[in-house]
């Protein structure tokens, strides 16, 4: 069975090379059916003069050719549907979640894209009438395969088979296995859903989950005198309620209470910390999208505005461009990256119109002025928790009146649009003003306006914003994605963010967290080295003009990434990784009164196996190795752990657990790590120090409806008598998580 699958992915190589040596992926192919896989290698042996011959006579013979290559890719391929494993995050948003906790130093809250692929795991998408937004919505395809798949379905109509697949060039074996759970093929015809349809064909969704550390932290601590510095229970509990009907409408509420919050009789404070509504409509005649409530927009590159989440550096070299619909509800527990009001998409042809309204009340520091025509805002706070008397003060001190919208014109091979977006504050900003932050936004107005574009010529993509605030400081970034050869594909992106560049939720590729103060060339490179193997690599060259945090003086930086990755069959795949990174930071060098800026040089090391044994077990090991050098001395860590996943026959019952052993000399030599979690629990680990750390995940599976989750996460440093810091720090050497979750679906 593996020759003969060696053999039918070889003649599928050879079939798309043939489509992909000419001028373009497609259109200048002289076979121009492109037949699939090993159909057209099959009709390049016998006809080697198919060139000559006119389009005409070889589309009346596409049936016939692409019949047997169906047929062919149905006997021989190895890509056999299997079992999924539930609540399995795809790699690419596993290696995205780790990229932004570290970038960030805090884990990310926005579970949407999660949500939207458990929804089409239900409702899957028809790939013979997706259209490019809805294939952008999967988040697991660049535009390059995007456009090579339409490219194939208008040159040869309506898919046959899900296998066929593989013969659409850049749909990897490993790719096409992670689509499988979303997507499927039938139902050539569009549906026309009516009102009755929006409201009965979609799923009620109710989900309740609670969380607790076992240990009592400091902060919780209070004395006869004194009374506890956080004001609520160690208790966290989200409940939401969403009705959704993927790609067509979609209402609900979510509510949260984070650990330490109190439940009310304070400020602002009435039961659940934070409440979150929404109503999205979409494709109603010429509106394409309505929003009431809550929810998010995403205009061009994230230059200007970009709420949802975004992919960073990482193995996956050729996810580097912003791309999805302008308008998306919003369903998660954060409490900053959205706005609150209504917005509308209209389309009319190639044309298409959005605009937005929004008004939400900011978490924020005010200073003590004597008149209220005096008082300004001196910080705005982002993290959402309301623990402490302090933080209850700051809960919605600051009004934020924001509109905008978007000009957008589109054909099938290139589009261009117009943003604009702006903000006012009451009362004003004005911060303390630092070296540092010297050209950060202060006062109660900021517009920015921006063109971006997006464009195809032959088998290349280019993309790019360039955008303004009101300051007239510029930040511009553009990105070229194209296939080199068959198996060797290409991204670069080049961005300009000036030091004086301003945008409230801006998220532009880049190494900085924040769009702005920074200049830098990505180059990535990925290679199908044989049907099994597979390159990726990237280098990143960037410098920073202007002062940033932990950097008193302009700085310069590079990157390095290179990931071997190979899976001999279907049930199992090998990752090894090694990244380099260069920087310059503030560092007391022994001899100096001062800090100065040094370089820094920080290395990981990453192995990584994934097997699947039989149906039911599934197994993952990880070893990283971490290294850290500077002037000050050399660092290093270590990390090792072991997943085990099983599905009980016979019982709906579900389990994995994960056993890790870490150490490393300090903070500056962490590693991270995903973990499997509860259902749209977004969990990694942050591991430095000494110790070990294990977790239990158990899923009951009452009826079809109903479904319940237990999860137990504890870290153990041993020798260690306090953990943590300032009010989180604990007494002792454990650290113990506790969850439980229920969700019912109708």
């Amino acid at each position: 069975m593996d020759e003969s699958n060696s053999q039918l992915q070889d003649s599928t190589a050879t079939g798309i090379a043939m489509g992909s040596s000419h001028q373009g992926t497609f259109s200048s192919c002289r076979c121009q059916h492109l037949l699939a896989c090993a159909a057209c290698y099959v009709c390049s042996r016998l006809s080697p003069a198919v060139g000559h011959y006119t389009f005409n006579h070889y589309h009346m013979a596409a049936g016939f050719y692409r019949m047997i290559g169906s047929v062919l890719l149905l006997c021989g391929s190895w890509l056999k549907a299997e079992a999924r494993q539930e609540e399995s995050m795809p790699p690419l948003m596993e290696n995205a979640l780790e990229n932004e906790t570290a970038g960030n130093d805090a884990l990310p809250e926005d579970d949407a894209n999660w949500q939207r692929l458990e929804a089409y795991t239900r409702h899957k998408i028809q790939l013979n009438t997706a259209d490019e937004v809805t294939l952008q919505s999967l988040g697991m395809l660049t535009a390059l395969q995007i456009s090579n798949f339409i490219a194939y379905r208008r040159l040869l109509g309506n898919l046959v088979s899900i296998y066929e697949l593989q013969a659409v060039p850049g749909f990897e074996p490993e790719l096409i296995r992670q689509l499988l759970p979303y997507v499927r093929v039938g139902d050539d015809l569009a549906p026309h859903y009516t009102l009755h349809d929006y409201l009965h064909k979609g799923d009620h969704v109710w989900l309740l989950r609670y969380s607790r550390q076992l240990e009592k932290a400091r902060g919780y601590r209070h004395t006869d005198s004194t009374p506890a510095m956080y004001r609520g229970s160690p208790d966290k509990v989200l409940l939401r309620y969403r009705y959704s009907f993927p790609r067509y409408i979609s209402w609900g509420i979510t509510m949260e209470k984070d650990a330490g919050e109190p439940w009310g009789g304070y400020r602002r404070q009435y039961g659940f910390d934070f409440y979150s509504g929404h109503l999205f409509l979409r494709n109603i005649g010429r509106l394409k999208a309505v929003a009431i409530g809550d929810f998010t927009a995403n205009l061009g590159q994230g230059l200007l505005n970009w709420q949802s989440q975004a992919y960073g550096k990482g193995a996956a070299v050729m996810h580097i461009k912003r791309e999805g619909e302008i308008l998306r509800p919003y369903t998660s527990a954060g409490e900053y990256y959205f706005f609150r009001g209504a917005a509308a998409t209209w389309q009319q042809k190639a044309w298409q119109i959005t605009i937005l309204a929004s008004w939400r009340q900011l978490d924020g520091s005010l200073n003590a002025a004597d008149t209220l025509q005096d008082v300004s805002a001196t910080s705005l706070v982002s993290s959402g928790y309301h623990r402490t008397l302090t933080e209850i003060s700051k809960k919605g001190s600051i009004q934020q009146l924001s509109s905008g919208g978007n000009i957008r014109y589109q054909t099938r091979r290139w589009q261009v649009g117009v943003n604009m977006i702006s903000h006012r504050l009451t009362p004003p900003l004005q911060k303390e003003q630092h070296p540092y932050n010297q050209f950060e936004f202060n006062g109660a107005q900021l517009t920015g306006v921006s063109v971006d574009y997006a464009a195809y010529w032959k088998n290349v993509h280019l993309f790019g914003e360039a955008a303004v605030s009101d300051n007239r400081k510029p930040a511009l970034i553009q990105g070229i994605l194209t296939s080199l050869s068959p198996a060797v594909d290409m991204s670069v992106v080049y961005r300009y963010y000036d030091k004086a560049y301003q945008s409230f939720y801006a998220k532009g590729f880049g190494d900085n967290y924040r769009t702005v103060n920074e200049k830098g060339l990505y180059t990535g490179l990925s290679v199908q080295v044989t049907p099994r193997c597979k390159l990726d690599a990237y280098t990143d060259i960037f410098h920073f003009p202007w002062l940033k945090y932990r950097a008193d003086a302009p700085s310069d930086g590079s990157e390095f990434l290179l990931q071997l990755t190979y899976a001999p069959d279907k049930k199992k795949r090998f990752l090894l990784r090694f990244n380099s990174r260069k920087y310059e930071e503030n560092l007391l060098v022994s001899g100096n009164a001062l800090k100065i800026l040094s370089g820094i040089t920080t290395t990981h090391i990453r192995f990584q196996g994934d097997c699947q044994y039989r149906q039911y077990w599934s197994f993952k090991v990880r070893g990283e190795y971490s290294r850290y050098m500077a002037a000050t001395g050399n660092q290093t860590g270590w990390m090792f752990y072991g997943d085990v996943a099983c599905r009980l026959p016979r019982w709906p019952i579900t389990v994995n657990a994960r056993l890790a052993r870490f150490q490393t000399d300090n903070y500056d030599t962490r590693m991270y790590a995903y973990e499997r979690s509860v259902l749209y629990d977004n969990a990694v680990s942050q591991l430095y120090g000494r110790g070990w750390e294990y977790y239990l995940n158990m899923k009951y599976k009452v009826n079809k409806q109903l479904s319940c989750w237990m999860r137990v996460h504890q870290t153990i440093y041993p020798g260690k008598q306090v953990i943590g810091t300032g009010w989180d720090a604990l007494s002792g050497n454990k650290k113990t998580f506790f969850q439980l979750q229920l969700m019912q679906t109708l």
